[in-house]
């Protein structure tokens, strides 16, 4: 089985150092535990975890785009997934870019179509692997992964997309602990635990090499918190808006950050760790550095009054938005200017 073979495999002795970027899909801060994500746990407790990250918008093309960017989503553009019809432009430079420009290789290899190509996350990435239309699973993805990674002799970027624990929820029985709630809840948590699963060898292979990995989500899920149960679009909660985020390697000192992060600051602190020059002109912080208070916009990915009461206009571009002021969270409505 597949699974169990990538679950056990031994670290390879020629990996040369690099970066290892990956991202869960619908995966939730409160999550991020040492039941549920053992394996990302562990490699917290080698680096700093940072308790108060936020992704700008429930929804996986722009907060993609986002993280690859330092921008927001009013600002990128992207409003809606690649389905919508949104693709990042050509003129935003991409984490990928910066490091493809400094002789590294790129390569991604995602789970799922709304993480792939056609909304524009392929610009940078010498190889961009991932499914034409709706999605695989991530033993899949990763078995692609790592024979590009076997491959590579000098400083090398890897995205790895994960899309579970996106539902619909169907967790491997192995995965699955007697205290799990039950139902769809229970099944989420079986989700969060057997990817992670699967996950750890790589992050134990890239750190062993002298690498750096970065370990986060795009978004996280809505269980049994809202009226729309098992869904992310719909909100403007916590729920959605916080995610886990975790940085490890050989030049990052053990701790826990309480300062708020968002999403946008990977993008200059994964170019810091790689000694890239960072083009300015986005809204991120290193978050290896010390920086000052900042407020800061998050938006639904669409709203439908039953399920976000309030929210205006009904359909795909009416919003809600959580402004996020030193990891405290406020509700806005649609209108409310997003900077």
């Amino acid at each position: 089985m597949l699974w169990f073979f990538l679950a056990c495999s031994t670290p390879s002795p020629n990996l040369s150092p690099g970066l290892l970027l990956v991202t869960v899909d619908t995966w939730r801060a409160d999550h991020f535990t040492e039941d549920l994500s053992p394996e990302a746990f562990a490699v917290g407790q080698r680096g700093v975890v940072f308790e108060h990250a936020y992704s700008p918008i429930g929804l996986t093309t722009p907060a993609h785009a986002s993280l690859f960017t330092g921008l927001r989503p009013p600002d990128h553009g992207l409003r809606g997934n690649n389905h919508h019809g949104y693709r990042l432009g050509e003129e935003y430079t991409t984490l990928a870019e910066q490091l493809a420009a400094q002789q590294w290789a790129t390569g991604a290899f995602v789970s799922a179509y709304p993480a792939g190509p056609s909304g524009g996350l392929s610009q940078g990435f010498q190889v961009f692997d991932g499914p034409e239309t709706g999605e695989r699973s991530t033993a899949r993805t990763l078995e692609r992964a790592r024979m590009w990674l076997s491959e590579q002799s000098g400083p090398w970027f890897l995205w790895v997309h994960a899309y579970e624990p996106h539902g619909p929820y169907t967790p491997p029985k192995s995965a699955m602990k007697a205290h799990d709630p039950a139902g769809e809840k229970g099944a989420y948590a079986g989700e969060v635990r057997g990817v992670d699963r699967i996950l750890g060898p790589l992050y134990r292979e890239v750190l062993a090499a002298g690498g750096t990995v970065a370990i986060t989500s795009d978004h996280g899920e809505v269980l049994d918190e809202e009226p729309c149960h098992w869904q992310h679009e719909r909100s403007s909660s916590d729920a959605v808006f916080r995610i886990p985020l975790l940085i490890a390697g050989p030049e990052i000192t053990p701790k826990k950050r309480q300062e708020p992060a968002a999403l946008m600051d990977l993008f200059p602190t994964l170019l810091a760790l790689a000694k890239a020059p960072d083009p300015g002109g986005h809204h991120g912080v290193n978050l290896l550095d010390t920086f000052e208070r900042r407020t800061w916009f998050a938006e639904s990915g669409l709203c439908e009054p039953d399920c976000s009461p309030g929210c205006s206009p009904a359909g795909f571009l009416g919003k809600d938005r959580g402004r996020y002021d030193d990891g405290q969270a406020t509700t806005l409505r649609p209108g409310t200017p997003a900077s």
